[in-house]
């Protein structure tokens, strides 16, 4: 249940949500990204539109995947 709430979030939602399960802060993402921190905000803005590379390096960094898997297989992913 919680898997399937979860992959429903906006996708700059669930890179704040691991970045900050990772215990790291924007500044400290930024600094492993080689990047300013206001890049980090925009990515994790649901006011922004992320470049898709901007999020699968920042997804990297909080060694995380980003997967595109379809509706009909969410259910069976979200009960393993």
């Amino acid at each position: 249940e919680h898997t399937k709430l979860f992959a429903e979030l906006p996708l700059p939602t669930q890179l704040a949500i691991m970045r900050r399960r990772r215990k790291l802060s924007q500044r400290a993402l930024a600094k492993k990204l080689k990047v300013l921190q206001p890049h980090v905000a925009r990515t994790e803005s649901t006011r922004h539109d992320p470049r898709i590379s901007s999020v699968v390096r920042a997804a990297k960094a909080v060694r995380c995947h980003v997967l595109l898997v379809p509706d009909e297989e969410l259910e069976r992913i979200a009960v393993a």
